[in-house]
């Protein structure tokens, strides 16, 4: 009896915990990860493979604009991400969440008008979270449908003076989606112009709310509108597995040498910060002007040259059909069917050399279909889970783990970002540390925990080592 549950418990470690409704890019990459290239260069990969040369990963798609206008939110949906998927071929989609107390007048209703009351209207976090916490799961829910990452994004401007509702809604989102592979956490859309240390402060506070639950890829901004990532040089954000924005806009800004003006380009700023091994994701950017006016303008072939040989990822801005420029699609596109602008054709026909389709990471369960003698797909939020699965992993290797009186014991070979989860008998997760540990040997303790039989699971570089333990 207690040897046939020790194995019910074992083959849960091999389930997934999300079931897709096809296989795509976060079932062929899994979770996205920061690494450096043999150049020492930044990149990002995927945990399928590891960080080596040859396996980095790329993904591009759009941006959601801003969550108060209806010409933008009727694309915060499950059609409007399907239908994205399915005609542009988007690997990732970003929910660009409104945070403070804005009013833009868009009609919960629909309704082109809806008078004065302001509950009637969509408003930002500050003034009305569970709306908007409610577009962003919706969103997130459907990314993960159509296996895509998803970029939950603090739409701000000025998030150094909204820390408690950052690290609130951050942890509400880590805590319900943060053993996603999907999931991408951008905690500052656009500093204006402050320092790099206000910055940092913000997003190292904010960071580590989310790694309570977390150890899912953090993008942080940097002043002027993230058009300075060199900044982060030697003075980084702290904790592991986090990547730094650059936003730019084809009709304003340049890729390489310095504007007449003498500033450097945003381009050039970047590939600094590429050279000195940070990790770089264009998180938005736009075909025209940075006002999102005006047509199609500006080097945008240049740029894509650019982004493509360091293998950037992004977000196109924008998904939606508002009076701008930029918007990709005209006025008379639905949910269900898109129509393009000259923007969203310019975009569409970059996004055309994504793949059509994708093979699941040989060493995890297909989400759709678990591997056999495997327990069926797990969704964490079902009551049918009895709790949050164990996460998937990888490959079996030992890392020395064992028991001792403190808690638990582990040996490095090399230094790295490590995630240590312990759970009870029945499959819930108890503790979860994810940091940065150097090479040797580590001791985690578990005397916050009741006395009692854990399973603890140590993982690195896709690697794992799991021991049943006793908590005394």
């Amino acid at each position: 009896m207690k040897k046939a549950f020790l194995t019910t418990l074992l083959a849960l470690s091999t389930a997934t915990v999300f079931a897709a409704n096809r296989i795509g890019p976060v079932s062929q990459y899994g979770q996205l990860i920061t690494g450096k290239n043999n150049a020492g260069q930044g990149r990002i990969y995927g945990d399928c493979q590891g960080v080596k040369d040859g396996e980095e990963v790329q993904v591009r798609g759009m941006s959601l604009y801003w969550s108060l206008l209806n010409e933008a939110i009727m694309f915060w949906s499950a059609e409007g991400v399907k239908s994205m998927v399915d005609d542009m071929k988007i690997q990732v989609v970003r929910a660009s969440m409104a945070t403070t107390t804005d009013d833009w007048q868009g009609c919960k209703n629909g309704e082109e008008k809806c008078g004065d009351n302001p509950n009637d209207h969509y408003r930002g976090y500050a003034a009305d979270a569970e709306t908007q916490t409610a577009l962003m799961n919706k969103v997130i829910q459907a990314a993960i449908d159509n296996d895509i990452y998803v970029i939950i994004d603090w739409h701000s401007h000025q998030a150094e003076q909204e820390l408690d509702n950052a690290k609130k809604f951050f942890e509400e989102m880590a805590q319900k989606w943060g053993k996603y592979d999907n999931i991408i956490f951008e905690v500052y859309n656009e500093p204006k112009e402050v320092s790099w240390d206000v910055v940092k402060n913000y997003a190292n506070q904010v960071a580590a709310v989310i790694r309570k639950h977390s150890d899912n890829l953090i993008l942080v901004g940097n002043p002027n509108w993230d058009q300075n990532p060199q900044n982060a040089i030697g003075n980084e954000v702290t904790g592991g597995n986090i990547a730094y924005t650059m936003h730019y806009y084809a009709g304003s800004h340049c890729y390489q040498g310095n504007y007449d003006w003498g500033g450097e380009c945003e381009g050039t700023k970047t590939k600094k910060a590429i050279e000195a091994g940070l990790s770089i994701f264009v998180s938005e950017w736009g075909t025209g002007n940075a006002d999102g006016g005006g047509n199609v303008s500006g080097n945008n072939a240049g740029w894509q040259d650019f982004i493509n040989q360091y293998k950037l990822s992004w977000a196109n801005w924008s998904a939606s059909k508002i009076n701008e420029g930029t918007a990709a699609f005209t006025s008379g596109a639905t949910p269900s069917s898109l129509q393009y602008s000259a923007s969203g054709n310019t975009v569409k026909g970059y996004l055309s050399t994504n793949p059509a389709t994708y093979t699941a990471c040989p060493t995890k369960s297909n989400p759709g279909n678990p591997e056999p003698n495997s327990s069926a797909s797990v969704n964490p939020n079902s009551s049918a889970s009895g709790g949050d699965a164990i996460p998937m992993a990888k490959k079996n290797v030992s890392f020395g783990l064992k028991a001792i009186p403190q808690g638990v014991q582990f040996t490095l070979a090399g230094a790295g970002m490590v995630k240590i989860e312990v759970f009870d008998v029945l499959g819930h997760s108890q503790m979860m540390v994810s940091k940065y540990f150097a090479s040797g040997t580590h001791q985690i303790s578990m005397e916050a925990l009741p006395a009692g039989s854990y399973i603890v699971k140590v993982v690195k570089d896709g690697l794992f080592d799991q021991k049943l333990v006793q908590n005394k």
